[in-house]
Parts: C-alpha cells; sequence; structure tokens
C-alpha cells in the first residue's frame, strides 16, 4: 500500500528555562494511503507534538532538532512558511483537540467555514457557501442551512467537532490529523464523531488518529503506534498489537483494558517520567515487570519482527545487539 506521508528520524524538544530537553526522540512513522493510523500514549508522551511538526504548528520555544517529514518528495521541515501554506489546510488538514475553542466566538460558522475555503480555493463566495452547506450536511449537521447561520457559543460540543470536520473535508485535504478528536465530548457522541471518521476514510481519506486510548483506536485504527516519554516503543497492525504485543507498555496498557467485568484489571506501576526527568536507557525500566541491568543504560531502538511489527524492547534484542 502506498506511503503517503513519513517522518523519518524526528527529534524535537523545549527550551524551559533555558535549559532544552527532548521531548520527541527519533521517532519513525509512516501513514498509508486510505488508511487510518493511530498514535497512542499517555498525556505528555509526545504525541501531539510529533504530528503537530507536521503543519509545523509547534510552541514558539520547541525547537527541531534533526529529522525529516516527507510528503510528494519535499521534506516539509525544509519548506519557507509560504509553502507550507499551500499544504497546511489544502492537502493536510486539522481536526484539533478542543472543538470548544477551535472556532472563533465572534463569528459566524458561515463566516468561517467560507473564508476557511475562499483561502485554499479559487471559487466564488456563493461556491464556497454551497460547499460548505453540503460538507455540513455530510458530516450529519440537521439543517445546515440553519445551523450556518449560528455563532459557535449556540453549538453543542459535538456540533461544533462536526463543523471542525466539515471544514477540513470542504478543502479537499488528502491527510486529515484527528488530535483526540473527542476529548471533550460525551461518550454518545464520542462514538458519532469516530464513526464519521470512518465514513471519511471511506472516501479515499488518509487519517492521523491521535488518541490516549487503546480501546477507541482498536475499533477504528487499522496501523497502531505505541508512544512513551518521546518515543514510539512499538508498532504495528492492529491484529498483530492486540493479539501478540511485545513491548511491555504495550502489554500493560492492553491489560489495563476493562475487556469483561469478572476480569480484575491491571494498573501500571508509577507514572511517566515529565519532560524534564532525563533518564538513561530505557525510558520505561523504572515500570517495567521485565527490566534487566542492561535497560538501565541502554537505549533500544525498533526493531522489524517476522510479522512485520516493530518493538523497542531488550526482549527483542536481534536488531540491537
Amino acid at each position: 500500500m502506498e506511503t503517503l506521508l513519513e517522518i523519518k528520524n524526528l527529534t524535537l524538544g523545549f527550551n524551559i528555562d533555558d535549559v532544552f530537553y527532548k521531548a520527541v526522540k527519533n521517532v519513525n512513522f509512516k501513514l498509508k494511503k486510505g488508511q487510518i493510523s493511530a498514535i497512542i500514549g499517555e498525556s505528555g508522551s509526545g504525541k501531539t507534538m510529533s504530528v503537530m511538526s507536521v503543519i509545523n504548528l509547534l510552541p514558539k520555544n520547541a525547537k527541531i532538532i534533526s529529522g525529516e517529514i516527507i510528503f510528494e518528495n519535499k521534506n516539509l521541515l525544509s519548506l519557507k512558511e509560504r509553502e507550507l501554506n499551500k499544504i497546511r489546510g489544502n492537502k493536510i488538514a486539522l481536526i484539533p483537540q478542543d472543538p470548544m475553542t477551535s472556532l472563533d466566538p465572534l463569528y459566524t460558522i458561515e463566516n468561517q467555514m467560507i473564508e476557511a475555503i475562499l483561502a485554499h480555493k479559487n471559487i466564488s463566495k456563493k461556491e464556497a457557501y454551497e460547499i460548505a452547506v453540503k460538507n455540513l450536511s455530510d458530516v450529519g449537521v440537521i439543517e445546515p442551512e440553519k445551523k450556518i447561520k449560528s455563532y459557535p457559543f449556540e453549538l453543542s460540543g459535538g456540533l461544533k467537532q462536526r463543523v471542525i470536520i466539515a471544514i477540513a473535508l470542504s478543502l479537499d485535504s488528502e491527510i486529515i490529523i484527528a488530535d483526540e478528536p473527542t476529548t471533550a465530548l460525551d461518550v454518545t457522541v464520542q462514538a458519532q464523531i469516530l464513526e464519521l471518521l470512518l465514513e471519511i476514510k471511506k472516501r479515499g481519506k488518509s487519517i492521523i488518529l491521535i488518541s490516549h486510548d487503546l480501546g477507541v483506536v482498536n475499533k477504528y485504527a487499522d496501523e497502531i503506534s505505541i508512544m512513551y516519554a518521546g518515543r514510539i516503543v512499538e508498532s504495528a497492525d492492529k491484529k498483530t498489537l492486540f493479539n501478540y504485543p511485545k513491548h511491555p507498555y504495550t502489554r500493560a496498557l492492553i491489560e489495563a483494558l476493562p475487556y469483561s467485568k469478572t476480569r480484575k484489571l491491571k494498573n501500571i506501576k508509577g507514572a511517566p517520567p515529565p519532560i524534564t526527568e532525563v533518564i538513561s536507557g530505557c525510558e520505561f525500566h523504572k515500570r517495567c515487570d521485565f527490566k534487566k541491568e542492561i535497560c538501565e543504560t541502554k537505549v533500544f531502538e525498533l526493531c522489524q519482527q517476522e510479522d512485520n511489527s516493530k518493538v523497542a524492547c531488550r526482549i527483542y534484542e536481534t536488531c540491537n545487539t
């Protein structure tokens, strides 16, 4: 299957009180055409920063140290802002994490949708309006001609998120980055939004889904990458990852899922390290039930397995000897 986007050896970090801390460490990630690829990790794992680097929407104190992001045979990290603007929104769109704050409260949905469309398409305002209404209807907004006249504060969280998705569809982007798109929504609306992402995938779009919920990606993703403390520690197709998890962190996440009421849940001991904590060796070794002395000093890189999964762990050390 064709690779649409590839992140290669990406390392970035932040300057905090004049000290530089790495937040993303040698990350490699591929998005295949027509698939949903998920990046999973606890808060602070670096998953959002990894993906925001694709469209250069990083905080001011962030700095990319090394790596490449390849899209249409171009390294996006080497493009000037003007060149990146032609890709951002037009070919790669973002569904942000918080629908409550992603729309301008001072303008109607119509104004905001039409402005976004006209910024990327050379069409008339009337045509932009027709596209906006159609896409609102496509994402399940009832009475789109009426709702498009609303201000954001007049809409529920679920409707706001549908508006944001409709904007992404209006731009006809090839790639959609969905950054925890259901975080602020209730459970019923969450399911509706995720089902909507599946419908978008069926249109031939490719989606990067950022989430902390392994149960969600089990249902909706094709490929899954597990991230911990700035590194991807395992990546595989969905079936392989859930049936044959390899990294101790992946195993622990799956064992913590509430599969049945009769099964006792297992907690992952400890807590993920803050960005300011510099850890030698494997970042997970302090919480790992399978650690050996070498784990405290050696960083293990992703190692290709026979089932095409990749894992960074001393248990699978054939690539790391």
